[in-house]
Formats: structure tokens, C-alpha cells, sequence
């Protein structure tokens, strides 16, 4: 399984993480979908990224979720079977907010395996995405329940804009 991580604050986050995503889905569009909620600063990622990808991408691929109409976590299961109806040969991108450890805060992480929203606050909710994107906005600590509540705005944007970017590179580069 690949596991590619990176740091907002890198300048070569971009570039790499476009390139990644090359290695990832060999060239397919993804349909890409962003969870999360706007409600929640750090459950923002999903529908922060999913806007600015619409922008960016000048409808390259199909997104869902974002700040006007976000796909929480409670959402995936549904969401699921109707893009494998409407879209059974396309490959799924799944983009979300995470906890991780003390030093992964601000990272980017790529893989290419699905994800399991609501993890981080203990809800089982199924997987979702052929590939996915994490974007790590806070710290999980032992013993204290999980909260998104506290997290930076700022931090959430960069991140959304880090991946935004880089997937709208792929798709461009990906068209030619």
C-alpha cells in the first residue's frame, strides 16, 4: 500500500503530491469526494477543499461535497451507491480531515486505499475511495475525546488549498 505524506509549509508539497496522485490513478479521473462539515472548523477540509476544487478544476471531474452542499460522514454510505450507479468505471478519490500524532499535525497524506470517516471521533462508518487524501488537523491525545471544535481555520485552509491544487494539476496534466 502507498503512503505518501507531506507538509503544507513544504514548497515542493504541490508538485509532489501531483505526482503522487500520477503514480496513484494512473492517469483515470477520479470522482472526487470531500466530507466533512462547514458546522466544524476541523471537519471543514472536505467541503473547503471540494469548493476550491470546483473552482480550480473548471468541471475536469465530478466533485461532491462542499461548502454550499457538504457529504458528511453519515452520508457515505448512500453517496457510495449512487456514484458506483452513476459512475461504475470511475475510480473514487476520498478527501477528509484526520487526527494524528503530535508530529503529523499539518501534514498531507495520500494513499491508495480508501478511508474511514468518523474514525477519529470513534464512529464506524464504513470505507469509502479507491484513493484518498488525508488532510491531519489535530492531535489525537490518549484519554480525552476527540474534537474538531478547536482546530485553526487557517490551518484547514492551506491544507484545503495544498490539495485543491494538486489535484487540479493531475486533472489538467491528466486532459492533455
Amino acid at each position: 500500500m502507498l503512503n505518501f505524506y507531506t507538509q503544507t509549509a513544504n514548497a515542493f508539497a504541490e508538485s509532489e503530491l501531483s505526482s503522487k496522485l500520477k503514480n496513484v490513478l494512473k492517469g483515470e479521473i477520479p470522482v472526487v469526494v470531500c466530507i466533512g462539515t462547514d458546522a466544524v472548523i476541523g471537519d471543514s477540509l472536505g467541503p473547503l477543499t471540494g469548493s476550491m476544487l470546483k473552482k480550480k478544476a473548471g468541471g475536469l471531474t465530478y466533485v461532491f461535497g462542499s461548502m454550499e452542499n457538504p457529504v458528511t460522514a453519515a452520508d457515505v454510505g448512500h453517496l457510495i451507491k449512487m456514484i458506483k450507479s452513476v459512475y461504475p468505471y470511475s475510480r473514487i478519490l476520498a478527501i477528509d480531515a484526520a487526527l494524528g500524532g503530535k508530529g503529523e499535525v499539518g501534514s498531507v497524506k495520500l494513499s491508495d486505499g480508501p478511508i474511514r470517516p468518523g474514525l477519529g471521533v470513534n464512529k464506524d462508518l464504513g470505507e469509502i475511495g479507491d484513493a484518498s487524501i488525508i488532510g491531519i488537523v489535530d492531535e489525537k491525545r490518549k484519554g480525552e475525546k476527540a474534537s474538531l471544535s478547536a482546530v485553526r481555520l487557517s490551518k484547514v485552509y492551506f491544507q484545503a488549498d495544498l490539495i485543491s491544487s494538486a489535484i487540479a494539476n493531475y486533472l489538467m496534466d491528466s486532459n492533455k
